[in-house]
């Protein structure tokens, strides 16, 4: 419980620091994405039932009543299985409120990533999705920059540019774009879209490549060189998360 406080208290600080840059000042809406780490299956069940039956009603009970909780479709594969959650907070000041009261079930690593929203998406929207939510697809991007230079382009790319528009245009049902303020990776942006199922997912990013507008934006020289690494997350939602 200490030990959680204490990085909650670091991540306060280190994202008051940020937002003081107006580069990563925020327009609305902050987020906390949390990432566990699992060894194996017994630790995955057991972290999913502790945060269905214990952390997610503990939030509710604080005002906090739209978590979303996915597992990546990578997981049975993968030795490193992850849960991935992610909480929208009106204020900094709610850091606070996702500090658990009680031990967790054994995990082997945690990563908290704090962000502010974009200027052209201030406020999260949950997704009205069709068919099977065992079939939703949630994609999580990470895209980190070369220098803060480059992070400005990417990020304008976004806003002035018009990426955030043409994702609405094409139907991506997008849950949040924004700023990296304090995470392990840095500088960098993350944003989350949604899909009904696989073949949706596919379908959106063809028409994303092959779309006139990406084609004429992407080629612009401004724009050149803003992204050296990119993470890509499928996920699906739990059946307890409130984002589904």
């Amino acid at each position: 419980m200490r030990k959680t406080i204490l990085i909650f208290i670091c991540l306060f600080t280190a994202a008051s620091a940020a937002i003081s840059q107006d580069l990563k000042k925020s327009y609305g809406d902050y987020y906390v994405i949390s990432i566990y780490h699992t060894k194996n299956a017994g630790q995955l069940d057991s972290l999913n039932q502790y945060l269905q039956s214990t952390y997610l009603p503990l939030l509710h009970q604080r005002g906090l009543s739209t978590v979303g909780v996915f597992t990546p479709m990578t997981n049975d594969t993968s030795a490193d299985k992850k849960i991935v959650i992610w909480v929208p907070l009106k204020s900094l000041q709610q850091l606070h409120q996702l500090s658990p009261n009680a031990a967790a079930p054994k995990y082997y690593r945690l990563e908290n990533i704090v962000l502010a929203a974009f200027e052209k998406a201030p406020k999260f929207k949950i997704p009205q999705l069709n068919g099977d939510p065992q079939q939703h697809i949630f994609e999580l991007r990470s895209y980190e920059s070369p220098t803060e230079e480059r992070y400005i382009s990417k990020v304008k790319m976004f806003n002035a540019g018009g990426e955030v528009p043409l994702f609405a245009r094409l139907g991506f049902n997008a849950v949040f774009y924004a700023h990296v303020l304090a995470g392990s990776r840095m500088p960098n942006l993350m944003y989350m879209t949604s899909f009904d199922n696989q073949a949706s997912h596919d379908e959106h990013w063809k028409a994303f490549s092959d779309d006139a507008y990406w084609k004429k934006l992407s080629a612009m020289e401004e724009y050149q060189k803003n992204v050296n690494k990119a993470d890509i997350i499928l996920m699906h939602p739990t059946a307890y998360s409130d984002v589904k």
